[in-house]
């Protein structure tokens, strides 16, 4: 049995994981060392995180078991169990990551069902999954099995501090060669964090300019559907038409009436036109390389909430093209129009007669005539102006997520891709989480941007 004994914290989301926490800390007892845990907070303590951090602060070794639940969230955004996993990092603990393989079976109470949940567990298993010391469990026997192999490796590999027996107390001697040994250590460990931001200083820093804030959208409210529309009998028709309506008419216009699904498929495509012309956002993506290294086989994953749509070639004409019903004339209405067509011609012909024929209707018409195709000539060009996603070798779309690509990118110089075109479709509040890879980059820039659409 070994002298010094090490201090183990162990983290994880609590009610999913209670059985499997419990049987690694059995795991670090048998190794004869000090499991330490939120089992040992109480729930209603005021201060529980800087009891938290004082404990992971005299941890020796960080061990974290993340599973199908992301948690409880603290007001910064994330979970009480990624904030222990970032304060264990940014101290320089040795960190052993056993992330619960997805295709295990799991139960109802050991599943996020929370979708906002849900997308910062994946971020946060990515982020775990860059860790070097990081292994996939399965059962509860395998996470132990795994546990009790990994930490007596990392811990010849990098031993820590420790605690020891109080009679095995060192001399002043040997106290003071300690003391000169620390100095000695603390200068070469200077001189290592000189050279590693030296190092890091040389490779590619990449800064995504896009979303720089978060997003507050609304969808279309005030939209004119168009309701379902009865057919018609002759007992529906007035008394003074009938002598003009046919039966052959009226079965005409009942054919030709939209059906119910035509009818609510023309209200879709009319809300969701208005959601693109009115409620949409446009954003021209731009990555600079402000480091000074060449960025090589960039990508940036873009993934969208459902409530949010990008413009891409296979759908814009869906969400650009204004829709068009064809709504039959009544009966009625074309015997009244007939008439005041007649009625018009006639006049017509009477003030040609009596040489009372002035340009005033004549303007009338006319400008009726053009008010129709200057409208219709601004909807077209409003349309053509729109410049959604294209489908080239830069920008990838797929159900709800953006992927733009970089073959390289040289040092202080940046890149412009296609514009993304983004159109609101229902009320939701989430995030658009983005995430920046390369072949120079040892962890993936990660970051996200609230989006609320009321």
């Amino acid at each position: 049995m070994e002298e010094k004994k090490y201090q183990v914290f162990v983290s994880s989301t609590y009610e999913d994981l209670f059985h499997a926490r419990k049987k690694i800390i059995e795991t670090v007892l048998s190794l004869y060392h000090f499991p330490v845990g939120m089992e040992m907070f109480s729930a209603d303590d005021s201060e529980q995180w800087e009891i938290i951090k004082e404990t992971i602060e005299g941890s020796d070794y960080y061990v974290i078991i993340i599973g199908q639940k992301y948690g409880s969230i603290a007001a910064s955004g994330l979970s009480y169990t990624e904030m222990e996993y970032d304060y264990a990092k940014s101290l320089g603990i040795p960190v052993l990551a056993f992330i619960r393989n997805r295709e295990v079976d799991t139960k109802p109470h050991e599943r996020e069902r929370d979708v906002n949940k849900i997308e910062l567990l994946e971020l946060f298993i990515e982020k775990a999954k860059a860790n070097k010391m990081c292994d996939f469990w399965d059962s509860m026997d395998d996470l132990a099995t795994k546990v009790a192999i990994a930490l007596p490796k990392i811990m010849r590999r990098t031993p820590r501090i420790g605690w020891v027996r109080g009679d095995q107390a060192t001399s002043k001697e040997i106290s003071n060669e300690l003391a000169e040994l620390s100095t000695e250590n603390r200068l070469l460990r200077e001189k290592v964090r000189a050279y590693e931001s030296r190092l890091h200083t040389d490779a590619p820093i990449l800064n995504l300019s896009m979303i720089d804030d978060d997003l507050e959208l609304t969808i279309a409210r005030d939209v004119t559907v168009q309701p379902y529309m009865d057919l018609l009998a002759m007992d529906d028709i007035p008394n003074s038409y009938r002598g003009d309506v046919s039966e052959e008419k009226l079965r005409k216009y009942n054919e030709a009436i939209p059906t119910k699904e035509k009818v609510d498929l023309y209200n879709k495509k009319l809300f969701l036109h208005l959601c693109y012309q009115e409620h949409s956002v446009t954003f021209n993506p731009v990555l600079e390389n402000i480091g000074k290294k060449l960025a090589t086989d960039i990508y940036i994953h873009i993934e969208l909430p459902s409530f949010l749509v990008a413009l891409s070639d296979d759908n814009k004409k869906f969400f650009t093209e204004l829709p068009v019903i064809n709504i039959p004339e009544t009966p009625m209405a074309e015997i009244d129009r007939l008439n005041a067509a007649r009625n018009s011609l006639d006049s017509f012909r009477q003030r040609l007669i009596l040489g009372k024929f002035g340009g005033a209707e004549n303007d009338f018409v006319l400008s009726g005539h053009r008010a129709s195709n200057i409208l219709d000539s601004s909807v077209m060009d409003y349309v053509n102006k729109i410049r959604p996603i294209n489908a080239t070798d830069w920008v990838d779309y797929d159900k709800g997520r953006i992927v733009l690509r970089a073959k390289k990118l040289i040092q202080s110089l940046s890149v412009e891709f296609d514009s993304v075109t983004l159109v609101p479709i229902a009320e939701g509040q989430g995030t658009i989480n983005f995430k920046v890879v390369c072949e120079e980059l040892k962890e993936p820039i990660i970051f996200s941007r609230n989006v609320i659409v009321s």
